[in-house]
């Protein structure tokens, strides 16, 4: 790691001189890739902090509607990016990162989700998001004495590398304890025998503990292969159009698959609106039916999105009402 006067020294030549890369490195006495790693040492130091303000965006009255439409604590919105749907993504991953980080403290229990949005979470944090909040908060890469959980066993899991929750709980500094057990399972007898193995009860003891959870959102994503005829037929006869924390939903918020439930090792989302801070993440115009459905269900009191899949969750309730 280099010295703080050398990154201060790069970074004044470079930000505020306008001086080149090739300028700099022979007035320090560096090669030009060395003042780019500087530079980006710097950067990730929290030497040089970089705001973009971008005076051609619209501001959405969306949030706060949807906040007090719904009764919730707060909705966050991100800008809403043009190009491909993962750029979209990782701005509302960074968001809901720094909503997390703000609210985190020592002794706290966090359960954490899975799925594209709550990866795009961990992949945030990773890089530094948060690194701006107030002091109230933890700062970036500040270590926090709390224990990070995952929500719900492995079967939504796809890919390799650590999970969502591993990451998160990494970023803080944070104890994490591990759930070795599938999300779902053929039989609801396996299930409770395997919740009764003292490995897995101990996370679920810390469940009943939740102070935060941070979870998606996901649209409809089941098949009869991947939860048995019967379940299928439940959850098409209760028409869902949506899950959390392997927890299918109707439009009206109604949980449906009541035996889908009795076989998943997962928090219980009929939980969630017992949570002090239960923070939904999602975006994209296919999840716009699902946060409807979330939001009905009091899933959760913090909502994580962009600009234009809140006004168009809005729109689409407002026109339920009409």
């Amino acid at each position: 790691m280099s010295d703080f006067a050398t990154l201060v020294r790069v970074s004044r030549l470079y930000y505020e001189l306008g001086e080149t890369q090739e300028a700099i490195a022979a007035l320090v006495g560096v090669t030009r890739p060395q003042v780019s790693r500087l530079l980006k040492e710097a950067r990730a130091q929290g030497v040089v902090e970089i705001r973009v303000v971008d005076r051609s965006a619209i501001e959405s009255s969306a949030g706060e509607a949807l906040r007090a439409r719904f009764g919730l604590r707060a909705v966050h919105v991100a800008p809403t990016l043009d190009g491909p749907p993962e750029l979209t993504r990782r701005r509302v991953g960074r968001l809901a990162g720094e909503v997390l980080r703000s609210e985190i403290r020592d002794g706290m229990v966090v359960g954490i989700g899975d799925g594209a949005s709550v990866s795009a979470v961990a992949d945030e944090l990773g890089t530094g998001a948060g690194a701006n909040v107030g002091a109230a908060g933890a700062g970036a890469g500040a270590q926090v004495d709390a224990t990070v959980v995952p929500l719900c066993g492995g079967f939504w899991r796809a890919g390799a590398g650590d999970e969502p929750y591993r990451r998160i709980g990494g970023a803080f500094g944070a104890s994490v304890q591990a759930l070795h057990a599938p999300g779902l399972l053929d039989d609801a007898n396996v299930r409770d025998a395997l919740c009764a193995h003292a490995g897995v009860r101990s996370v679920i003891d810390l469940w009943a503990r939740l102070d935060v959870a941070l979870f998606g959102i996901g649209g409809p994503s089941w098949s009869e292969a991947s939860v048995g005829r019967a379940a299928m037929a439940e959850i098409s006869a209760g028409k869902a159009v949506g899950e959390v924390l392997i927890a299918p939903f109707a439009i009206d918020g109604r949980l449906v698959g009541d035996s889908l439930r009795q076989r998943t090792v997962a928090f219980d989302a009929r939980g969630l609106s017992s949570v002090s801070l239960a923070i939904g993440v999602a975006e994209g115009s296919a999840k716009v039916v699902p946060i409807l459905g979330a939001l009905r269900g009091h899933f959760l009191n913090v909502l994580v999105t962009d600009v234009r899949t809140a006004e168009a969750v809005l729109n689409l309730a407002s026109e339920a009402a009409t």
